[in-house]
């Protein structure tokens, strides 16, 4: 029999819960710049310096095109000759190929000749003024070179010196023996120019001014240049219409310089340069 209480349910059982897991929020993310704070600024600078440095680089490459093009059309042995000299010409004129680089070429004798003679020629003063007593022994005694281009290879002694470059003595004398006359002369002037008025290299000067040479006009512009030493402004005048006196009379260089193209045949200069 079952007994009820007054005012009670029936009974029932207490429902289990699942345990929850306690959540814990994660903590706030840090940005990039927060994470490594100076550093990614730092890098950042990097990435910007590194990306500069290769756009220069691309972009010097890119405007010396016409340096590297005007290179590979001087020794490609496939092109004609006039190509080459052109391209030798252009070499010449560009301001981007410095002494260094003309001088090297220059020397190069698969090259032509002709080719070789305006890069020589194109050399200025700063070719001798680096190292003057090397690029003077260089000049007086480096067997198998021709005679033309030992003759402008010497030429930028000459514009040093009257900037006031000195050159070994020993040097001097060795190219004043030389059996070119062309370079003999060269070597005179420079004598003359760092010596007294006496010296023999004026003496050689005048002595080849009153002679009946082919190298009588070049002499006599030379020794005006030598006697005009304290005027260096008046001398670089005399010493490019020396240079102009070589190309027209000297044996070996007039025939190859008179073959270049729009030069035809430069007429020599007045014996007197005042006349």
């Amino acid at each position: 029999m079952n007994e009820s209480r007054e005012g009670a349910g029936p009974s029932r059982p207490i429902p289990v819960f699942p345990q929850l897991p306690i959540v814990t929020p994660d903590p706030p993310r840090l940005s990039t710049r927060e994470k490594y704070g100076s550093l990614f600024y730092l890098g950042i600078l990097g990435l910007a310096t590194v990306v500069a440095l290769v756009t220069w680089f691309g972009f010097g490459v890119w405007s010396m095109r016409s340096v590297w093009t005007n290179i590979y059309r001087l020794h490609d042995e496939t092109r004609s000759e006039t190509e080459r000299v052109r391209a030798a010409i252009d070499l010449a004129q560009d301001s981007r190929v410095n002494e260094r680089q003309r001088w090297d070429i220059c020397l190069r004798k698969p090259l032509p000749p002709l080719a070789r003679v305006v890069l020589a020629k194109s050399l200025t003063a700063e070719a001798a003024s680096a190292d003057p007593r090397g690029y003077a022994l260089t000049i007086a005694r480096s067997p198998g070179w021709p005679n033309w281009l030992r003759v402008l290879l010497a030429r930028p002694m000459a514009y040093a010196a009257v900037e006031g470059v000195i050159f070994p003595r020993d040097a001097l004398a060795e190219l004043r023996a030389n059996s070119d006359r062309g370079v003999a002369l060269w070597g005179s002037f420079l004598d003359a120019q760092q010596e007294n008025l006496a010296d023999p290299g004026l003496q050689e000067l005048e002595q080849a001014s009153a002679g009946q040479g082919w190298e009588r006009d070049y002499a006599h512009l030379l020794l005006e240049a030598a006697r005009l030493r304290e005027s260096p402004d008046r001398q670089i005048p005399l010493l490019d219409r020396a240079t102009d006196a070589l190309l027209a009379r000297h044996p070996n260089l007039h025939p190859l310089w008179a073959s270049l193209p729009g030069t035809g045949n430069p007429a020599p200069p007045r014996r007197n340069p005042r006349g």
